[in-house]
């Protein structure tokens, strides 16, 4: 019998969510309210990517792990 591979799903889900949130942190006004060019929003989106994603997809297999043990089929 198979069961549902809920780490896949959930560390999927959690890398978008985790680029969806860096976007918006990227997106973010400054604390100043100075404008800022756009060059400087597309080299921090080239770094912060990876990390985004990557700690996203961590955290989003972590909690399809605990998901996975709480629903086990008996």
């Amino acid at each position: 019998m198979q069961q549902r591979n809920y780490p896949k799903t959930f560390g999927l889900i959690g890398a978008a969510l985790g680029a969806i949130y860096m976007i918006f942190t990227v997106l973010a006004p400054t604390a100043t309210g100075s404008p800022v060019p756009w060059s400087h929003f597309a080299g921090r989106m080239v770094v912060l990517t990876p990390f985004g994603a990557v700690f996203g997809a961590l955290i989003g297999t972590g909690i399809g792990f605990l998901v996975g043990a709480i629903f086990r089929r008996k």
